[in-house]
């Protein structure tokens, strides 16, 4: 074979086996890419329900987003379960607030596989001048390293029974008692008791705050004294440790009062905690007792729930850091998608621009319903410290009841003197509560000021039980303006609620 003949044979053969090369390198290139387009759907957790629709309508709908709080439970009690860990610990990402709403995150912040949306991870918007619409363009929002977050407080604890400070008690009821017995329940709720044992301290006084020393250092003395059901409890010097009957549904105690007068209960838990079917304290007849003063006051739950240690987390009062938290979801959504996927990171892009745009549209619904609030109206009262976000962004002076009353929120004179006198001089239209029936306390407030309470409530902590993150901003806005001499396009808010449901379609 001539020299010619041997090359040109070399070179066809170097072509072919290129080519050939050429095409199983594609062939594995492309086939690596159809395997990440057809990827199954990513499986990602929500702490809290709002945080939980939010996702839901940014996230892929091949995308599974469970929600691990239910709308009934507060967040700021959560204990985590066995079960919701081992959701935790198996979602491709977690997505909550952070723990300066729900503290029992507190833990799970610094895992890889958790994004935290709330105020420690934002930088929320500052309207100090009650005008400021025209500044949001840019929704900009810190990037979650999950590190200390600034070295802000964590809020060790918001609500779990385990870890009392020596001497500590929840709740306080001063209750007016003749001589004779009386019956102290204690039911499984669920299935369970609250806690397996609580201790109880029984002072004759007619003076909650000038007991509570006495009472806290009963309460955190080692020498009480040891109760099982059916056993009897009087006013004494000592604490009394109650041991309820795991075999049983209720573990009751008799109450033995020695002589007619004043008598003033702490206890480490609220009594309401342990209440299935039945009032907590009874007479001999089966009737109800009621305490004339307690702390805190009624039906508000644990008085500490809203202290957040200064650094308020209802940051999605104002829409414009819903938009931010948006945006830091999409953002990392798309880490979980291919740079060769460009169709999905195209969604997830399509369906944050929508949610910022219905978001946008709130904002301007809000503004305009507020529009109509006579400027000295716009004064928002509430117990808790809750809409300061919605009242700076909106034009609002927000004013928290807890401000005069104390935390406790109870019922004393001077407390409740400074009060009345607020409500005059601020020329208060409304008192908003933030449940329904309304508080004892609020309904006093009410009646000895002469300030009408809001027909409905406002919902501070999340969302309401049926609805999305639009419908808690248009009910609380048409709650507010309407009863503060406003008047509110209800459709109009009905028709945002309504688009921001197609977005998790």
């Amino acid at each position: 074979m001539s020299i010619f003949k041997r090359l040109l044979t070399n070179r066809t053969g170097s072509s072919k086996s290129i080519i050939k090369n050429s095409v199983i390198a594609g062939t594995i290139i492309f086939s690596g890419f159809g395997q990440d387009v057809m990827a199954k759907g990513k499986s990602y957790v929500a702490v809290e329900p709002l945080v939980c629709d939010l996702v839901k309508s940014i996230a892929l709908p091949s995308d599974e987003v469970t929600c691990l709080v239910d709308r009934k439970q507060d967040v700021h009690d959560l204990k985590i379960n066995p079960r919701q860990a081992q959701l935790l610990n198996s979602a491709d990402k977690v997505f909550t607030l952070g723990k300066e709403m729900t503290p029992s995150m507190r833990n799970w912040e610094n895992k890889r596989n958790t994004v935290v949306v709330g105020v420690s991870a934002i930088d929320v918007d500052d309207h100090s001048d009650h005008g400021g619409h025209d500044d949001h363009a840019e929704h900009s929002a810190k990037v979650d390293d999950h590190s200390d977050h600034g070295g802000q407080d964590d809020h060790s604890d918001h609500g779990g029974h385990d870890d009392h400070a020596e001497g500590a008690f929840e709740w306080a009821g001063k209750f007016q008692l003749s001589k004779g017995s009386y019956k102290w329940s204690f039911e499984k709720v669920d299935g369970e008791y609250a806690d397996p044992a609580m201790k109880m301290v029984i002072l004759k006084s007619n003076d909650i705050e000038g007991s509570e020393d006495l009472a806290k250092e009963l309460l955190g003395s080692k020498d009480s004294i040891s109760r099982k059901n059916d056993g009897t409890l009087i006013a004494s010097n000592k604490a009394f440790v109650l041991n309820f009957d795991q075999r049983k549904e209720s573990t009751v105690f008799n109450v033995d009062i020695k002589e007619d007068g004043q008598y003033i209960f702490f206890t480490e838990h609220m009594p309401f905690e342990f209440e299935a079917t039945q009032h907590f304290f009874k007479d001999v007849s089966n009737s109800d007792i009621e305490p004339i003063a307690q702390v805190p006051d009624e039906g508000e739950g644990h008085h500490h729930h809203h202290d957040h240690g200064g650094l308020d987390p209802h940051v999605w009062h104002d829409p414009h850091n819903i938009i931010k938290m948006g945006d830091l979801i999409s953002k990392s959504l798309k880490k979980d998608i291919s740079v060769f996927n460009r169709g999905d990171r195209k969604l997830i892009n399509e369906r944050f621009k929508k949610a910022d745009s219905l978001l946008e549209g709130l904002d301007s619904w809000i503004v305009e319903q507020v529009s109509s609030i006579p400027e000295e109206n716009r004064i928002i009262v509430s117990k808790h410290k809750a809409m300061e976000y919605y009242g700076d962004a909106f034009g609002f002076e927000t004013i928290s009841l807890l401000d005069f009353l104390g935390d406790s929120s109870s019922l004393r004179p001077d407390n409740i003197s400074s009060t009345l006198k607020m409500l005059d001089e601020e020329n208060v239209q409304a008192i908003f509560p933030e449940q329904i029936p309304a508080s004892k306390l609020l309904r006093n407030l009410s009646r000895q000021s002469s300030v009408p309470l809001a027909s409905n409530q406002i919902f501070v902590d999340g969302l309401m039980m049926d609805g999305n993150t639009v419908s808690v901003a248009v009910h609380n806005t048409c709650t507010i303006v309407d009863s503060l001499g406003g008047s509110c396009d209800k459709e109009s808010g009905s028709n945002l609620e309504s688009e921001w449901y197609t977005l998790s379609d």
